[in-house]
């Protein structure tokens, strides 16, 4: 999406505009004056049109944002800000509106001069406000490259897939639960308002692709410690979690106590309602837990593989459910 926007360089698209400009100025006129004329017409015209296409890009190939998926736009939001980019598309649609104005300006200008001098001072006093309207909007076009970098990877997370999310403090397993679950290497994709890349994989489930989704530096600590950044890119998460897998680590071994552990777990459930949840007890192959009877949940190791069938199963139900009611409001699969 927006590996397609141009990046843009000011001092590149000017050169590239009175280069064009030069090598397209050729006149077919008898005199001296209506040669000149002509050929300066010519300059001005390929080089407001090479200017304004140029900025003109950066425009047409941003999304429309309030068409994107919820999951997409709140991301977007919370990496750059839509209303910050709105802001500063705006101010390069009314440079390329400017610009395709002072063309037709100076156009006409050079076209009533009284001899070649004029004509050849109007297109450098054209040049020169070409110039100074791309200046005006050197801060805009500097955010909209910044921005583009930070947002040209984020197709990696299919919005429109079904979503499994897995949380839990870090070093409770999430990663080798991962990994167990979709028999594969997650991609690791970063994003900015995470300490570490985002991991994700999936699977199939008759015949769907179901997308494993693991938000280290998001689902890994109590959100009370949360910034607005980080508690925006939460809230982005309820539009695409489905069912959240939630790790205990009964051993204490990452860590975490697991009162803590428990109160991580609350708060993720109040936040995310409506989202199914499944509660794991990972590291069976450690030590005996203290917590066994305290709290209900499947009990894994998710290093070794052991009653990961188990945790597929309870997985498949909820998958089953979800369909199964799919296709009872829609009347088909």
């Amino acid at each position: 999406m927006f590996k397609e926007i141009p990046r843009i360089e000011i001092d590149e698209i000017v050169d590239k505009a009175f280069k064009n400009a030069n090598k397209k100025a050729h006149s077919k006129k008898k005199t001296m004056d209506e040669i000149v004329k002509e050929k300066e017409s010519i300059r001005v015209t390929v080089a407001g049109d090479s200017l304004a296409e140029s900025l003109y890009k950066v425009v047409d190939r941003h999304p429309s944002f309030d068409r994107l998926p919820p999951f997409t736009r709140e991301l977007i939001d919370v990496i750059a800000g839509i209303d910050k980019l709105r802001h500063n598309l705006g101010a390069v649609s009314f440079a390329v509106n400017t610009i395709k104005s002072l063309k037709l300006e100076y156009i006409k200008k050079i076209r009533r001069a009284s001899h070649a001098q004029e004509a050849s001072s109007l297109r450098r006093e054209c040049y020169g406000r070409y110039i100074s309207v791309v200046k005006q909007i050197k801060r805009n076009l500097k955010f909209l490259n910044d921005s583009r970098e930070k947002l040209k990877n984020l197709p990696s997370i299919n919005p429109d897939l079904y979503t499994i999310v897995i949380a839990g403090f870090p070093n409770v397993g999430k990663s080798s639960l991962l990994k167990n679950l979709t028999k594969s290497d997650p991609k690791i994709n970063s994003y900015p308002f995470t300490t570490k890349g985002i991991n994700v994989s999936s699977f199939e489930y008759k015949k769907r692709k179901i997308q494993v989704v693991d938000t280290p530096g998001l689902l890994d600590r109590e959100l009370s410690y949360r910034n607005p950044i980080e508690l925006q890119a939460i809230s982005a998460l309820k539009y695409l979690a489905k069912l959240i897998i939630f790790v205990f680590d009964p051993t204490e071994s990452c860590g975490y106590t697991m009162e803590k552990q428990m109160n991580l777990f609350n708060e993720i459930y109040e936040n995310f309602v409506g989202v199914s949840f499944i509660k794991v007890l990972n590291k069976t192959d450690i030590r005996e837990w203290g917590f066994k009877d305290s709290i209900e949940g499947i009990e894994i190791s998710a290093q070794k593989g052991t009653n990961i069938n188990l945790l597929k199963k309870d997985i498949e139900e909820v998958l089953f459910n979800y369909f199964e009611e799919e296709v009872d409001y829609f009347g088909k699969d």
